[in-house]
């Protein structure tokens, strides 16, 4: 038996009779006549290597620098506040937030880009 699911896609019950085809089309999802889990994708947690766009790498090059940009800021002032910081710690900030610039602009430009490129 089949049932309307989601966004008009044709889900199956687990009824007797079910053959696994879905508008006449066999089932993506279905293996050797046993219908198999949908697992979600996961970054770092699963055994099956995933490829990253351009796009994805950017994004979690910004995540982490931002991390990095904080972390710089945080010992600027812990440093500030025991005494004289030496030069290096001052303008220790500024690498990261140099490249938060270059990806943020990146990310930033990427939706006028796609609807440039699509007419």
């Amino acid at each position: 038996m089949k049932s309307a699911g989601k966004r008009g896609q044709f889900t199956e019950s687990h009824s007797a009779g079910v053959r696994g085809e879905r508008n006449g089309q066999q089932d993506p999802h279905q293996v050797n006549g046993r219908k198999e889990a949908r697992r979600p994708i996961r970054f770092g947690l699963s055994s099956e290597e995933v490829p990253l766009n351009w796009n994805t790498w950017i994004r979690q090059i910004h995540r982490w620098l931002s991390i990095a940009f904080t972390a710089t800021v945080v010992a600027n002032f812990v440093a500030m506040a025991l005494g004289e910081p030496p030069a290096w710690v001052v303008y220790s900030p500024l690498l990261p937030l140099f490249l938060l610039l270059l990806t943020g602009l990146y990310l930033f430009v990427l939706p006028y880009a796609a609807k440039w490129r699509s007419g």
